[in-house]
């Protein structure tokens, strides 16, 4: 399933393009609040600069699209989309730029002591340059964590998101997968910690 974040004021263009996206891509969910526990795709705003960049500090690694007229200062992952616009249009850019993020993973990412290249399915320690391979789940659950911080994500989202599991499912998988990559990572006294845990789930250590 992909998120949607789409912030408007007008309830009838709302209502239209809720609709009309149900119909050219029926996998969407389209939200209309921002929600700190959700990980949203992508996030359209119609003619509401401020709240763009109030956006920007929450969605650090999610595409944005501002929908107007007016040249505004944009986050540096978002773009204007004029209006008017036809609505194939818009869904195609809603496209290509999910696709572009999704892209992003193919090549290295870095966040505190580690670089991780998801194309690869490698973590290298900045600090000794020894580099471990992961396995495909592994490699998830690192796409998924980057992509969600700074928000950290609970035990039932890993399960639902990463292994498509109903967040009912009583299962010790996810608890098992992150204390094998922290054996598998973390191999020295001097290695920082890859993963932090704290009440509210997994987060990266950036």
């Amino acid at each position: 399933m992909t998120n949607i974040l789409f912030l408007s004021e007008s309830e009838l263009f709302r209502n239209d393009l809720k609709e009309q996206l149900a119909l050219y891509a029926p996998n969407f969910e389209i939200f209309e609040q921002y929600a700190e526990e959700t990980v949203f795709d992508i996030a359209i705003v119609d003619e509401l600069p401020k709240k763009l960049r109030e956006l920007q500090s929450h969605l650090r690694q999610t595409p944005i699209i501002f929908l107007g007229n007016e040249e505004t200062e944009l986050p540096v992952s978002s773009l204007i989309v004029k209006k008017p616009f036809k609505l194939y249009s818009l869904f195609d850019t809603v496209l290509s730029q999910i696709n572009l993020f999704s892209r992003r993973s193919d090549t290295s990412l870095s966040f505190g002591d580690y670089y991780f290249d998801s194309a690869q399915k490698t973590v290298t320690d900045k600090n000794s340059g020894n580099t471990v391979k992961l396995t495909e789940r592994e490699t998830m659950i690192l796409n998924y964590l980057y992509k969600s911080y700074p928000k950290p994500v609970s035990k039932n989202r890993l399960l639902s998101e990463v292994w498509q599991y109903s967040p009912e499912a009583t299962t010790h998988t996810v608890e098992t997968h992150i204390y094998r990559l922290r054996q598998k990572v973390e191999v020295s006294e001097a290695s920082s910690p890859i993963i932090i845990t704290g009440e509210s789930g997994y987060m990266l250590n950036f």
